[in-house]
């Protein structure tokens, strides 16, 4: 993916990785999202818990451009503290305790990334976080109040 600026929720970046996750392709993503209808969605893991037509039915009432987020990424808009922990799990498969630890609430840190995994936190997390590299090669992950 390539940097973008088109902001979503976090809600809509948990959901769009969730079903990633589950093995939707993009092209399915981006065949809901025209179609404005989860039937393409249909089979997946997370599609049998949410309800996925309201999701495509939120983000176009408040303006967030899902095709745009699926094909060149997105930032979120606000994430909080649980919401960064479950991106990090439903984006690149990373857990508490055994990719990063959590000393105290909003600052995860030991976080063993490559470049790629780096930026893609970068690009997405809100303006609310920062990433930054630490002296021994690991990344932490802190709410700006905390640096």
């Amino acid at each position: 993916m390539t940097q973008s600026n088109v902001k979503i929720s976090q809600r809509s970046a948990m959901l769009i990785e969730r079903l990633r996750r589950d093995g939707i392709t993009n092209e399915q993503l981006l065949e809901a999202i025209q179609q404005r209808h989860a039937a393409p969605l249909a089979g997946s893991a997370t599609a049998a818990g949410i309800d996925l037509d309201e999701w495509l039915h939120y983000a176009t009432e408040h303006g967030e451009s899902l095709a745009e987020a699926v094909q060149d990424g997105y930032r979120m808009t606000f994430t909080t503290v649980p919401g960064a922990g479950n991106w990090l799990r439903f984006a690149l498969g990373l857990e508490e305790g055994q990719h990063y630890t959590v000393h105290e609430e909003g600052r995860m840190d030991g976080l063993q990334l490559d470049e790629a995994q780096f930026q893609r936190i970068a690009d997405a997390i809100a303006m609310n976080w920062v990433l930054v590299r630490q002296s021994d090669g690991s990344a932490s992950l802190m709410l700006k109040a905390l640096q």
